[in-house]
């Protein structure tokens, strides 16, 4: 965990695809993890994948998978084929932007105005969860035990930067 400030910053362009299970849930995930090279994630958790993807359960039988623009063609063609007719994937990306928050008041900030208890020792590093916030839905991802990223429409993207930033701010206090 770092000493300093919690920092608060927009990232580059990420590629996100949606994916939805419809049947037989536990061969396709199998076959899934397979082609993208780790083990989808449970309820309410996340996990690295290979080639810098990261996949988050968002539903029951929904995934999303987060990760580097240059890669998306491929990753979309082995996701469809391993998706084979038990389910579909989309391709969200430009539909969310990505926030990056990293220090030690990341939970601190993430309960001024979230509804769950980001303060939790059950809600660490792999962890995920949605949540409103005036009216817009976000997700949190963390991502480290310092890091958390968050995805957010692109409409409220700049508007939660700028009240975060004030909030890690005051959380700093007055001498930095």
């Amino acid at each position: 965990m770092t000493d300093g400030p919690t920092t608060v910053e927009a990232t580059p362009p990420a590629a996100l695809i949606a994916f939805d299970l419809w049947s037989n849930p536990g061969a396709a995930e199998g076959r899934i993890g397979e082609a993208l090279g780790g083990r989808l994630p449970g309820p309410g958790r996340s996990a690295a994948l290979a080639d810098a993807w990261r996949a988050i359960r968002v539903e029951p039988t929904v995934w999303w998978l987060a990760g580097p623009p240059e890669t998306l063609p491929a990753t979309v063609a082995r996701l469809e084929s391993a998706l084979q007719a038990d389910g579909a994937a989309t391709d969200l990306t430009g539909g969310f932007a990505r926030l990056r928050l990293v220090g030690p008041n990341w939970r601190e900030l993430l309960m001024i105005g979230g509804v769950f208890d980001a303060e939790s020792a059950d809600f660490g590093p792999d962890s995920t969860v949605g949540t409103l916030l005036h009216h817009i839905g976000v997700r949190y991802d963390v991502v480290a035990e310092d890091e958390v990223h968050i995805h957010v429409a692109p409409s409220y993207a700049d508007d939660l930067l700028r009240h975060l930033r004030a909030a890690a701010s005051r959380l700093a206090g007055p001498d930095l």
